[in-house]
C-alpha cells in the first residue's frame, strides 16, 4: 500500500477551492499518471507530482519501481471517507509477465487531486498518525 503525505498533483485554476470533486477529472488524472509511468518519463511524473518538496524524488522512486510495466490505464476505486478515493491498478511484469498490483490513496483537497507518494521517499512528519510522540 502506498501511503505517507499527500502531494497536489492537478487541478486549480480560478475558484478550484469551489469546485466539487470530479471523478471524470481524476480519471483524466490517472489517465496521465499511468501514461508517465508506462513511458518512463520522470519529468512528467515529476510535473504531476511536483507541489510536494521531494516531489521530483518520488518521480524518480515511481520510475524506478513501476515505469514501463504495461499498466492497464483500467482501475478500479472505493471510498470510504468524503473526497478520499481507494485506487487499485495492476500491471504487468517486463521479463516476468506477471501481474503487479499498485493502490494508491488519491483525495480531493483544496480543489485539487493529491496523491500520497511512495514510503520512504517523503519523510514522516514527527505528528503523523502512528509515530510516537518524542520523549
Amino acid at each position: 500500500m502506498l501511503c505517507a503525505v499527500l502531494l497536489t498533483a492537478c487541478g486549480g485554476g480560478d475558484g478550484a477551492e469551489a469546485k466539487s470533486p470530479d471523478l471524470g477529472d481524476q480519471d483524466r488524472f490517472l489517465h496521465d499518471y499511468v501514461e508517465f509511468l508506462n513511458e518512463s518519463d520522470e519529468s512528467g511524473l515529476a510535473r504531476l507530482l511536483d507541489a510536494h518538496p521531494q516531489g521530483d524524488q518520488d518521480a524518480r522512486a515511481r520510475i524506478k519501481a513501476y515505469g514501463g510495466q504495461d499498466w492497464d490505464v483500467r482501475w478500479s476505486r472505493t471510498s470510504e471517507f468524503e473526497g478520499v478515493w481507494r485506487v487499485d491498478m495492476t500491471g504487468t511484469a517486463r521479463a516476468e509477465d506477471e501481474p503487479v498490483r499498485v493502490t494508491e490513496t488519491v483525495a480531493w483537497e483544496d480543489g485539487d487531486w493529491v496523491m500520497a507518494p511512495l514510503p520512504g521517499v517523503v519523510p514522516t512528519p514527527s505528528n503523523a498518525a502512528g509515530t510516537e510522540p518524542p520523549d
